[in-house]
């Protein structure tokens, strides 16, 4: 009875091992893996990988757009849900909705001061949200200005699933890549706004108000 259990045990085993193997054996090859990246792309993996299963844009819903950010200030309250409740709450007591409208944008122009952290060596431009925004949409097909709403949209948690700075500058750093990777495809044109899922959305971010 012990030998027929020593060896049930020594066949799960030796098919656990197999099952792993399969897996690895299954995976994109070590080039594939590191294409999204900085030292993938300067080492030109991208280029030679014809399927294109390597830089991609995650899916993203509920953002808003650059243009958006630049005039969020005229519906604040629309962008975050906490705000719009204050609005409703303080409806007969105007000054202290003014208060909290005054602290949300307080908070949206220290995020607009960030900087938009790229890769130096795949020849990114130096830019603060601010700036990115400021760019209007002009020139390096839009990207600046693209990113800018991006790190935005990832920072208030527009975008389910991202929230805070470290998310911010990791969205913002991977949209970069795939723009970079893709730019000099003949089958690429630009970032659309559907891809960035621009969709006038809201946030239940709250900002820390001492009011």
């Amino acid at each position: 009875m012990e030998i027929k259990q020593n060896k049930d045990v020594s066949r799960r085993r030796f098919l656990q091992k197999t099952a792993v193997g399969a897996v690895i054996a299954s995976l994109p090859a070590k080039s594939v893996w590191g294409a999204c990246s900085v030292s993938g792309a300067l080492s030109g993996n991208l280029s030679q990988n014809t399927d294109r299963h390597d830089c991609t844009i995650p899916k993203l819903w509920n953002g808003r757009s650059p243009g958006g950010w630049l005039n969020y200030k005229s519906n604040c309250h629309s962008i975050f849900t906490d705000l719009s409740r204050k609005k409703v709450i303080y409806k007969k007591k105007p000054q202290i909705y003014q208060k909290y409208l005054k602290c949300y944008v307080d908070a949206v122009e220290l995020a607009m001061d960030m900087p938009l952290i790229l890769p130096a060596e795949l020849e990114a431009a130096s830019h603060s949200v601010r700036s990115g925004l400021a760019s209007n949409g002009y020139g390096d097909s839009n990207i600046y200005f693209h990113l800018a709403a991006v790190y935005l949209n990832a920072f208030f948690g527009l975008y389910p699933g991202y929230s805070g700075q470290a998310d911010a500058e990791a969205l913002v750093e991977r949209l970069y890549l795939f723009w970079y990777t893709q730019k000099s495809t003949s089958s690429f044109s630009t970032i659309s706004d559907h891809m960035l899922g621009y969709t006038d959305g809201s946030t239940r971010w709250v900002a820390n108000c001492s009011i």
